[in-house]
């Protein structure tokens, strides 16, 4: 089957296109494949120049009549770019691959030949999310599924298709077709953050995939990337208004900075995961329990080396409970979620992965509703506030709805209440110093509901607070007299306890709390354990508390006796047989005077049925 290499240069990347064809020679690619220039405003002398230099290149002009004013170069809207290849494959057929007229070829084609005859298409990724690179009016236009917007863009500047294949060829008809208009098609300068060409190529790839029509190959752009694919560079952009002769250097200053910028990027790495991660070892770490109503006392969840369990929320299904919580791993600095199984004896079984992302996520903040199972975890790293629904218990999530964009919104609940959902979190803009305040929104319809802001947000609740006071601290509770609150009271360090807050003003549209003073049971047992956080499903509870706060604390011995951590949690943690009294009567307190609120029936999470 016929290869055919595509690119594309006006008048600005002659010279780069040199570069390009000689790069080409160089591993005598020409041999092996048609290349095709096609020409976007090369002066004629320049053409004539090149034309003769390689001849082994066909130039083919590109006329920009027949096609709306956006699809001009100048425009920067990359529009044109899906055009030439739609016209490519018409003319030439068999497998093409289109390249960006700035790369240079380090190998020859074999790697990318095969991905491209096992998969049907070659692309290659870059480090920006879907949502970083398409913009918000974009992706609502094309009705971009959720569950795309944290998958890393495919770059525009490769692509190869075997034209052979029904999916490779609707995939280019669809991306040609959307080029042409202006509303998808947008410059880049209206919306900086907007990559039109490779936003709409990333989710026509992701949508042919998600039908199993095509694969997409692993593999990286030399971009921002610390172990990119190693054959081809990018960006290697000639600057037309220096002498011809500064070219080598060019070359040379693109070459060094890219091995310079791989070796930094390898080091943030390992600084940012291994460096600061065990940095935090010795002065952060969180121990969770899990109790049932009548146990004397609670049962420590182990933990793997190098890790701790946080965040821990409770699931009844099928009869069984579950326990879901953040296992933050030191050796790479960030969180994840994991589920486990609790045995009748309350013994975790082994700790199931649920919702692979790659920044940092904690808080797996679960409720039903109309039968189904949804997740609202903390992704504030990405910027973002999203909705999960269940496919399979208790691993698979899809993404179903983004709640928030561009703000900061940490350890948030959403139950329903008086026909309408309501969403309470502490939030700041993304990339804002400070500390966040309490926000409160309502939506009638959970999955395409807008929230409305309430008027207790303008008071910025907590914006004067510091180490995280104000934040969800577990599950949403109801007693007899109405929804609690479990909030995070952290006066000295993040992490030191929690206090109870006793939500009101909803019916009149509002939202306001209160402290819950001394002899609710979820008030003792907060003064008596100093949790961070406490969820309940049916008769068990689960919370937990920090255990570790400053670099002494770590030391053997020594270290217990000169923690700083708060006092009640010191007693708890030291076993003080009175606090523990007091914690299992708490605890059986509040598994009868109170239930969850997380979608189900009030009686659907008693074992008893009560």
């Amino acid at each position: 089957m016929s290869l055919t290499i595509v690119t594309a240069a006006d008048t600005a990347f002659a010279r780069t296109l040199a570069q390009f064809l000689k790069s080409i020679r160089r591993h005598g690619i020409e041999k092996t494949a048609r290349i095709a220039v096609y020409d976007l405003g090369l002066g004629p002398a320049e053409r004539a120049a090149l034309a003769a230099r390689f001849a082994f290149a066909q130039f083919l002009p590109f006329s920009l009549v027949p096609y709306p004013a956006h699809v001009a170069p100048a425009t920067g809207t990359y529009a044109w770019k899906p055009l030439v290849i739609a016209d490519a494959a018409e003319r030439f057929g068999g497998r093409l691959f289109w390249f960006d007229s700035a790369t240079l070829f380090h190998a020859p084609l074999d790697e990318p030949l095969a991905e491209l005859g096992r998969l049907g298409a070659y692309t290659l990724s870059g480090q920006s999310n879907l949502a970083q690179r398409c913009a918000a009016e974009i992706r609502e236009r094309l009705e971009v599924e959720p569950q795309f917007l944290d998958r890393r863009i495919r770059v525009g500047g490769v692509l190869g298709l075997d034209l052979a294949r029904p999916a490779a060829r609707e995939l280019l008809i669809d991306w040609a077709e959307l080029a042409f208009d202006p509303k998808v098609f947008i410059p880049a300068r209206s919306d900086h953050s907007h990559n039109a060409d490779q936003a709409i190529l990333s989710i026509l790839l992701f949508r042919a995939e998600r039908r199993g029509d095509l694969a997409l190959n692993e593999g990286d752009i030399d971009i921002s990337s610390p172990r990119p694919v190693r054959w081809m560079s990018s960006r290697n952009k000639i600057d037309a208004g220096r002498p011809a002769w500064t070219d080598p250097l060019q070359r040379f200053w693109h070459r060094a900075y890219k091995a310079g910028d791989r070796l930094n990027l390898r080091w943030q790495d390992f600084y940012r995961r291994r460096v600061l991660g065990l940095h935090r070892f010795p002065k952060e770490h969180f121990r969770t329990y899990v109790m049932r109503a009548g146990d004397s006392l609670p049962i420590k969840v182990a933990t793997p080396p190098l890790s701790y369990y946080a965040d821990p929320f409770l699931w009844e299904r099928d009869g069984r409970t579950w326990l879901f919580v953040e296992e933050f791993e030191y050796l790479e600095q960030r969180g994840r979620l994991v589920a486990m199984e609790l045995g009748d004896d309350l013994t975790p079984g082994p700790a199931i992965p649920v919702l692979p992302i790659r920044e940092h996520v904690s808080f797996p903040f679960l409720f039903e509703a109309e039968g189904r199972l949804y997740m609202l975890p903390e992704t504030c790293a990405m910027g973002a506030l999203d909705l999960y629904e269940c496919e399979r218990f208790p691993d698979r999530w899809r993404r179903v709805r983004r709640i928030f964009e561009g703000r900061d919104a940490v350890d948030s609940l959403l139950f329903r209440h008086e026909d309408w959902w309501w969403l309470v979190t502490c939030e700041k803009p993304a990339g804002a110093d400070g500390p966040r305040w309490l926000t409160a929104c309502r939506a009638r319809d959970l999955l395409s509901g807008r929230f409305q802001p309430l008027p207790v947000n303008d008071e910025k609740i907590f914006a004067d607070a510091r180490n995280g006071l104000g934040r969800g601290a577990g599950s949403v509770f109801a007693d007899g007299e109405g929804l609690l609150r479990m909030m995070q009271k952290n006066t000295d360090y993040y992490g030191q306890g929690a206090e109870v807050r006793r939500m009101s003003g909803l019916e009149a549209g509002d939202y306001r709390e209160t402290p819950v003073g001394a002899g609710h049971p979820l008030a003792d047992l907060a003064r008596l354990a100093s949790p961070h956080h406490v969820s309940m499903a049916g008769d068990t509870v689960a919370f937990d508390v920090r255990t570790r706060l400053g670099f002494v604390s770590g030391l053997p011995w020594i270290g217990r006796r000169l923690n700083r951590l708060d006092p009640a949690a010191k007693r708890f943690l030291a076993g003080d047989p009175k606090v523990l009294a007091g914690v299992a009567e708490a605890v059986s307190r509040l598994v009868r005077e109170t239930r969850p609120v997380d979608g189900r029936r009030p009686s659907s999470d008693r074992r008893d049925g009560g």
